[in-house]
């Protein structure tokens, strides 16, 4: 679906959100870690009892601003649990030591699952066109870069939802239920 956010473009994926809502129920609690500008979280401001977005941009208005790489994220949330917790189109603008630790945290506050979602290598780059585009929400966007390359195989303990178009991405759940 196309958006767009503060007069500049965006975008999310149909078959993911229709994911969502199929496991993310009314009362439940939601974390979106490197939010960007919300897409898949704000759809659920009327659901969730707790929605808490995280992102080192703060021109994208998160509850928290931090830099995810460098803060330690149990500290960050002072041992809160969460029902879900959305990784979108994010682990890849860390490092990978910084994303392995990040979605160990990750695991240890999750009450019910983590949805991830990262591209693969055969459609990995720098992501230096998108944040040099000004007619992008992530135009200046230093954050944006992308920093590691992650396979299938560093979610071997995932379910993988292979949602229709993503082919070139991972897209996946830890469940803790």
């Amino acid at each position: 679906m196309k958006h767009i956010i503060n007069g500049k473009k965006a975008s999310s994926n149909d078959q993911l959100m229709k994911y969502l809502h199929s496991v993310v129920k009314e009362g439940d609690s939601l974390l979106d870690l490197g939010c960007g500008p919300k897409l898949y979280s704000d759809p659920f401001k009327n659901i969730c009892r707790k929605i808490l977005t995280v992102d080192a941009w703060e021109s994208v208005n998160p509850d928290i601003v931090a830099d995810l790489e460098t803060v330690d994220l149990l500290s960050l949330l002072g041992g809160e649990k969460y029902d879900y917790i959305l990784m979108i189109d994010f682990i890849e603008h860390l490092d990978k030591a910084a994303g392995l630790r990040l979605i160990e945290s990750a695991k240890s506050i999750a009450n019910k699952k983590i949805i991830l979602l990262t591209p693969l290598e055969e459609i990995w780059d720098d992501n230096h066109k998108n944040v040099n585009d000004p007619a992008l929400w992530c135009y200046g966007n230093t954050f944006d870069m992308h920093k590691s390359i992650w396979s299938k195989d560093d979610f071997a303990d995932w379910e993988d939802l292979s949602l229709p178009g993503l082919h070139s991405y991972f897209v996946g759940a830890f469940s803790n239920d």
